[in-house]
């Protein structure tokens, strides 16, 4: 019995693991067709900057520990320079920027003897050399222009992550070729380890995109280092009066060293096995769902929370809505829409947080949903972990906003 237990666990895991390996693939090879036909943009957006390694940190502890992979992240600080909290940058961007060095990191590490990560973040005014890095960078590629356009005026700042495994490293011939598409360290990497050969081409070309460089440092046998930076503007932390910091403590849901904090979200899809996936895995990570299969059902849901007039009492303190574009009865332009209209007359007494959901990855439907209001995209498919950072993101900037 013990043993027709165990099967269906190691079943499901290969499962798993196929189908992520499957899903990386695809990913891949829909954002260099996005990367191809110029429709990836970078959109930044408010961001703090401790968040970033927290947000990494969180994604791959329960990976790294599977494989008794030691995992360690921290941010530099060094003696005179100055400390910057928040900045403008596409978290999105730069997480999966993170997403595809730590994977190989871990990839690469988990059948040695010696099995360490580590993730380390600078934050910076000063540009530090190839030496200071430790790592020969790769130059910009001129092949597009597609620079993230500055039209603001604020100070920036450069934010250095490493990325160093004591994983199987290789030699500098393999170092040339490994940001080229399709391009992996060696023909055994595919048989020994899988990948499709773009994920480190997507990286670097992100990182250009976000005004930076990508550069490596690796010897067979005793691992590699992977830095990079990118360049962001200084911003000013979301303001907190007196009155709100008095409060703040009851509006931020708790929340330990060990798990993210609890949030109340919405998820409006007309999909039920979409329903069901999203609840269920949100609920594992502690946060309260509630589900509605269309814009009236969600704007009927929201006159029962505390965001809506004289119901400040309601036990439902919602956070945020994810909201699918194209649903049936009404859809989530148009609910959105609505919400924004009752936000302006008062019968929504506050901002609420809308994360569009599409299957359309087109650039111009990401841009239709954020000029709709809505506050951020993401497109299908997509895993939870990618969803985080927005929810994480907006839920912290609303819970400091003034009531």
């Amino acid at each position: 019995m013990a043993r027709l237990e165990k099967i269906p666990i190691v079943s499901v895991d290969a499962i798993v693991s196929c189908s992520t390996h499957q899903k990386r693939i695809v990913d891949d090879i829909l954002t260099l067709s996005k990367l191809d036909s110029k429709l990836l943009t970078i959109v930044p957006s408010l961001s703090q900057v401790d968040d970033i390694l927290k947000i990494a940190e969180r994604m791959f502890e329960v990976d790294a520990r599977k494989v008794d992979i030691t995992l360690q992240v921290w941010r530099e600080h060094v003696d005179g320079e100055p400390q910057v909290d928040w900045v403008m940058l596409d978290g999105g961007r730069l997480m999966q920027v993170l997403i595809n060095l730590l994977t190989n990191a871990l990839k690469f590490t988990q059948k040695e003897a010696r099995k360490v990560v580590t993730v380390s973040m600078r934050v910076s005014q000063a540009k530090l050399s190839e030496q200071d890095l430790g790592v020969e960078l790769v130059p910009v590629s001129t092949v597009r222009d597609r620079q993230l356009a500055r039209s603001h005026t604020s100070e920036e700042v450069y934010l250095y992550f490493k990325v160093v495994d004591s994983g199987c490293g290789f030699d500098n011939e393999q170092k040339l070729a490994i940001f080229e598409r399709f391009a992996q360290a060696s023909p055994r990497t595919h048989s020994g380890y899988g990948g499709s050969g773009l994920g480190l081409h997507i990286t670097r070309e992100l990182i250009e995109m976000q005004g930076g460089k990508i550069g490596v440092s690796s010897q067979p046998g005793k691992g590699s280092t992977f830095a990079f930076y990118i360049t962001a503007p200084i911003a000013s932390a979301p303001e907190v009066t007196s009155k709100d910091t008095e409060s703040l403590a009851a509006r931020i849901p708790a929340q330990t060293s060990e798990t993210m904090a609890s949030y109340t979200i919405l998820v409006v899809e007309d999909n039920l096995v979409n329903q069901k996936v999203m609840q269920k895995q949100l609920v594992k990570m502690g946060h309260k769902i509630y589900v509605a299969s269309n814009g009236i059902e969600a704007l009927a849901f929201l006159a029962t929370t505390s965001c809506w007039k004289d119901n400040a009492d309601s036990p439902i303190q919602l956070s945020l809505i994810t909201m699918d574009i194209e649903m049936p009865i009404m859809d989530g332009v148009t609910c959105t829409r609505e919400i924004r209209a009752a936000e302006a007359i008062g019968d929504i007494v506050r901002h609420v947080p809308i994360i569009a959901v599409s299957a359309n990855a087109r650039h111009e439907q990401i841009n239709f949903a954020v000029e709709c209001r809505m506050d951020d995209a993401i497109s299908k498919p997509f895993r939870i972990t990618e969803l985080i950072p927005k929810i994480e993101r907006l839920s912290r900037v609303r819970a400091i906003e003034p009531m």
